[in-house]
């Protein structure tokens, strides 16, 4: 079962070409940056906050959730926008963490937001209180198998298999599970697919969920041979959200950080272009960083008012 959603290893000879090949080739795309719309605090109410990268906040049954906060720079990668809102102002009930790597597990963001909120309760993947212990403690910190639930007054939150991989040190490799999450109450399904690559469980999950919007991501997918085996593209994502029968499909995880080949505004336009080529079972709607959107809002590019 693991290996069925568990990413082929890389050859190493591929990541030491990978990364030569950057040495010798050193390239300085210039690209445009993303539209970044400034908040002063989070905002009231049922919504979806779109931080840049795989950063959410959501306001959903009276609860503020975020899932894989990170709200600055990472381990060898500089953060290319701006938060939209000071850290400071930042506030979870309910953290959500995919899987380790860390540009979905940055230690000193959960700790910012523990400080912000000591009563937070963390959810995580199996295995993943090695990473945070002596941060929070543990019986606010609840690890999920795959298919495996919790509830936290009224929100029913699902860890999902993703095709996929965990590692943090040299020493760790798929010592923690890793996933996406399913949240669901009485008004609203959302799924949050972390990273993944292709596979049958998109279908499996959008058998067992009827999902109303699916994040899912769009970057970091060159080159082929490094990046396929891990994550999605734009067209690929299309196609995980018709398995998903997701009714509007909002792309994440690009134009933050520079971890792959692509230029980086590249991600955006091809998923745009192949939005608009062919019609689709669902809305796409494409978010600014710091952008409010409300649920009740019709999905279309307009739909959303920013708010300030």
């Amino acid at each position: 079962m693991k290996s069925r959603y568990t990413s082929a290893p890389i050859p190493l000879k591929e990541l030491f070409k990978w990364q030569l090949s950057k040495l010798v080739h050193k390239e300085n795309i210039p690209f445009t940056p993303l539209t970044v719309l400034s908040q002063n605090d989070l905002p009231q109410g049922e919504y979806a906050l779109w931080l840049g990268h795989a950063s959410l906040w959501l306001g959903i049954g009276g609860k503020t959730v975020a899932i894989d906060p990170v709200l600055g720079d990472i381990p060898f990668y500089p953060r290319h926008t701006p938060l939209p809102i000071p850290s400071k102002q930042l506030y979870a009930d309910i953290v959500l963490i995919t899987h380790a790597h860390y540009d979905h597990y940055d230690a000193p963001s959960l700790i910012t937001l523990l400080r912000n909120n000591p009563e937070t309760i963390l959810v995580v993947p199996s295995g993943f209180w090695r990473y945070v212990k002596g941060k929070i403690p543990r019986e606010r910190c609840f690890e999920l198998e795959w298919w495996e639930s919790v509830m936290i007054d009224g929100l029913f939150i699902t860890l999902v298999p993703a095709k996929h991989w965990s590692k943090r040190t040299p020493f760790d490799t798929n010592k923690a599970l890793w996933g996406g999450f399913v949240l669901q109450n009485q008004e609203h399904t959302l799924y949050h697919s972390g990273d993944s690559a292709m596979g049958e469980h998109f279908r499996e999950i959008g058998e067992k969920f009827d999902i109303d919007e699916a994040f899912l991501p769009i970057g970091a997918y060159r080159p082929e041979v490094i990046m396929k085996p891990n994550h999605i593209n734009p067209p690929e994502a299309l196609h995980a959200a018709e398995m998903l029968g997701a009714k509007t499909l909002i792309p994440i995880h690009y134009g933050t950080f520079k971890l792959s080949d692509e230029p980086m505004d590249e991600p955006l336009a091809w998923y745009e272009k192949r939005a608009a080529s062919s019609e689709h079972p669902f809305q796409s709607r494409i978010l600014r960083i710091g952008e409010i959107y409300r649920f009740a809002s019709t999905s279309d590019r307009n739909s959303s008012t920013p708010e300030t």
